[in-house]
């Protein structure tokens, strides 16, 4: 069997792929809170979905919640968790099992709740 390749119409398919695009505001998109929101690189990857170097939007505004991914400082160091509840205890930890859950005090740890990350394709 031979290869086989669809004809595209490059002009049709950018335009069909722009349309509604080309004037997006990604503040309005992206940025809850424009005075509480920082872009830092993500430092680690504890995160499956985040690589180390990643743009990451994080909102200082928002609340901690279970399950969320917060920018911690863990002994001097800042780095990615995810925050998970037991009982009546906070735990920080990574998606990996690279280190153990750390018991955490809501004062100690937070730094922002990661709202997006930004993947760079490299190919």
């Amino acid at each position: 069997m031979g290869d086989i390749r669809p004809r595209l119409d490059s002009q049709a398919l950018i335009q069909g792929v722009a349309d509604g695009y080309l004037n997006t505001d990604l503040n309005a998109r992206f940025i809850l809170n424009k005075a509480a929101t920082y872009l830092p690189l993500a430092p680690d990857n504890g995160i499956e979905t985040i690589s180390v170097g990643d743009v990451l939007i994080v909102d200082r505004s928002l609340k901690p919640k279970p399950g969320r991914v917060l920018l911690a400082e863990i002994d001097g160091q800042y780095c990615l968790r995810r925050l998970l509840k037991h009982g009546n205890t906070l735990f920080l930890t990574d998606d990996r099992g690279l280190v153990p859950p750390q018991p955490v005090s809501e004062q100690e740890y937070y730094h922002g709740t990661v709202t997006y990350s930004i993947h760079a394709q490299n190919g």
